[in-house]
């Protein structure tokens, strides 16, 4: 089995409980209660897919990129084209696209326009 993808929230929380849990307490506590991670630390597993759980553990897992992070990838592939001169007339107009589209949104993005 590959390594299973998480929320960023979910990612935190894992990292956190399996420093200072096994992961039979981690599976116990979530098929007991499934629904009881209620304190701030640890509610991003509130309802989580036990065969997710058992993945995440077992397996490994990844956390998904955020919104920012995905745009970032994909504006640098086109950024590099430019920056070692294989870029076309589109590859430079993406660029520009994506700059324009973040001053519009008013969005600060690093790397993108920050």
């Amino acid at each position: 089995m590959e390594k299973v993808q998480v929320s960023q929230d979910v990612a935190k929380v894992l990292d956190h409980l399996t420093m200072n849990y096994t992961k039979k307490v981690i599976i116990d506590a979530h098929v007991r209660n499934p629904n009881g991670w209620d304190t701030d630390s640890n509610k991003a597993l509130k309802g989580l897919d036990l065969d997710v759980l058992c993945q995440a553990l077992y397996c490994g897992y990844t956390a998904e990129q955020t919104p920012e992070e995905k745009l970032l990838e994909y504006f640098s592939t086109y950024k590099n084209k430019i920056l070692d001169g294989t870029a076309t007339p589109i590859d430079e107009l993406v660029v520009l696209s994506i700059e324009t589209t973040c001053v519009l949104l008013n969005a600060k993005i690093k790397g993108v326009n920050c």
